[in-house]
């Protein structure tokens, strides 16, 4: 399989998995959304990921208008599940291969991550392993990938704080793999 291949079976995968968990499990994340991830060596446990579109500006908007449209966590809980069980998730062409995640300001383990630069994540669900080797920064709080991230966690995290750091996940499809049978 190409590099351009696997990025496109992964994100594909990535989008049917993350629509189900939406559609059939209220949108609780499943193992294949928690890559177990690897720094230096050593697993440092899983991560919960996501994926952003490439053109999120207009969903950031939708996400804020979301959020502060209702004081209720579960009106706004289950707006987002309305939202990314329809249409979110359809085409996966419109996704960026960068995966995000969330992290305290004050993670030591975001900052080890941030200073090393690189690891490994590895998604098992199903029959499918995906072993990605990535690229890690830190994604400045303006850009709209830290946007899109935080306020899609915060609809379904009320007690998110307002200030968090997002890090950036960007896959070398090259020295990336795929397995059919998992683990």
């Amino acid at each position: 399989m190409t590099p351009e291949e696997l990025r496109e079976q992964f994100i594909g995968w990535q989008c049917r998995i993350r629509q189900y968990a939406v559609r059939k499990n209220e949108g609780i994340p499943s193992p294949g959304m928690k890559p177990s991830l690897e720094v230096l060596g050593q697993e440092v446990g899983p991560v919960n990921v996501q994926i952003v579109k490439t053109d999120s500006e207009d969903l950031i908007q939708e996400f804020q208008f979301m959020f502060h449209k209702t004081q209720d966590p579960k009106d706004r809980y289950e707006n987002a599940i309305k939202l990314f069980s329809e249409y979110y998730y359809q085409i996966p062409t419109e996704f960026n291969d960068e995966l995000t995640a969330v992290y305290s300001l004050n993670s030591e383990l975001a900052d080890q991550m941030i200073s090393v630069g690189e690891g490994r994540l590895s998604f098992n669900q199903g029959n499918q392993l995906y072993d990605l080797n990535c690229k890690i920064r830190m994604i400045d709080r303006d850009a709209l990938e830290h946007q899109a991230t935080y306020w899609h966690n915060h609809l379904f995290n009320p007690s998110m704080p307002g200030s968090v750091k997002v890090l950036g996940f960007t896959p070398n499809w090259e020295a990336s793999s795929f397995r059919a049978g998992g683990v």
